[in-house]
């Protein structure tokens, strides 16, 4: 095992002495200029480097919201839930809070407009059982499926840190994950939110429920000639007047200023 690895397992086993952090604080001025607090987590594989703003909040578990689609797709793909990328899932006519979820959906497009009546679906087609064998198998988060089958990363106690996103997100984005080559590139398509000749990023937000278990995500990673440079994790404690584009404003500004993606690029 290198030894960026063994810094990272140590880290995420929470033995802050042989994590190999390095703090931003000057990555702040982002979070203030859009009067909220939160973390960004930013991984550079090829620089063997881990950069942290706010680190005590990066180690903390939240509830994933919509960001557990990623791992929710890789599952239903290998248990079958999802038979392929082409699978159509049927709108079943009633009202949802966002119009564009009133429609027959795919992987693709459900992933897109994180389409919650689609991925509670193939949660329950998954089952129980192999959701939990694959839960252990991914060392997703903190593994805990209370809450019912089509609720536990909604409202219910599976929690995830930045961290622990960013040490999925890379396996992932390098197709290490216990997974089939297949479901992984698959996911990995579904992800897609922006390419260019330059660049291509995948991400996915998550947005949780009000109160005490409020939080604003985004998690994904910037490839640039074949190869995940960039993985990162930002989570925001909303308030009053934030806005669900902030987590972008502030991840693209950080992305931007580390040379991973153009000033310029548009928004997710």
């Amino acid at each position: 095992m290198d030894r960026l690895a063994t810094s990272l397992l140590l880290l995420f086993a929470g033995n802050a002495l042989a994590a190999e952090v390095a703090p931003r604080p000057d990555w702040q001025r982002h979070f203030d200029a859009r009067r909220v607090e939160g973390t960004f987590v930013l991984f550079e594989p090829l620089k063997d480097r881990l950069q942290v703003w706010n680190e005590a909040r990066a180690r903390r578990g939240f509830l994933p919201a919509s960001t557990f689609k990623i791992p929710n797709a890789l599952i239903g793909l290998e248990t079958g839930a999802i038979a392929d990328e082409k699978e159509v899932f049927k709108w079943d006519g009633r009202p949802y809070p966002r119009a564009v979820w009133e429609a027959d959906h795919t992987l693709g497009t459900g992933m897109r407009d994180s389409v919650v009546w689609m991925f509670q679906e193939i949660a329950r087609r998954s089952g129980k059982t192999a959701m939990r064998e694959w839960l252990d198998r991914l060392e997703y988060g903190n593994r805990n499926m209370a809450g019912g089958i089509d609720q536990f990363w909604l409202q219910g106690a599976l929690r995830i840190s930045a961290m622990e996103q960013v040490a999925f997100l890379h396996r992932l984005a390098e197709a290490r994950l216990p997974a089939t080559q297949r479901a992984q590139r698959l996911v990995r398509e579904a992800m897609v939110v922006e390419k260019s000749r330059d660049y291509t990023l995948y991400a996915k937000t998550g947005t949780g429920p009000r109160g005490a278990l409020a939080v604003n995500w985004w998690v994904g990673w910037v490839e640039r000639r074949g190869r995940p440079e960039a993985v990162f994790a930002i989570n925001l404690a909303p308030k009053p007047g934030t806005l669900f584009a902030d987590r972008f404003v502030i991840a693209r500004a950080i992305l931007a200023a580390e040379g991973y993606i153009p000033s310029e690029s548009p928004p997710a």
